[in-house]
């Protein structure tokens, strides 16, 4: 991956968030409160897929150590702190493995 291509799916993805909060108009309070949970059940999605390998089994603990960290503070609601755990649990599981 290139920095241009970096830097301009960066761009693509604030940038269609920023126009939708600048420019659409807030959504009713009850799609409002189901939309909120959708990233959870989303994740826990995308974590799954990632602790199975392609055979159906288990992940190296690499992965499923980042999975794990990432799940502690998931939470927290801020993908920082959850990329910041993932990371962490992947390093742990390196020095464990």
């Amino acid at each position: 991956m290139t920095l241009l291509l970096l830097i301009s799916l960066a761009a693509i993805t604030y940038g269609s968030r920023a126009a939708a909060l600048a420019f659409l108009p807030r959504p009713p309070r009850a799609l409002e409160v189901r939309l909120d949970r959708i990233p959870a059940p989303l994740f826990a999605g995308l974590a799954a897929l990632s602790v199975i390998g392609p055979d159906r089994s288990p992940a190296p603990a690499p992965v499923l150590c980042a999975a794990a960290g990432a799940l502690l503070l998931a939470p927290r609601r801020s993908l920082l702190l959850a990329l910041a755990g993932g990371t962490i649990g992947y390093v742990v599981g390196l020095a464990l493995s």
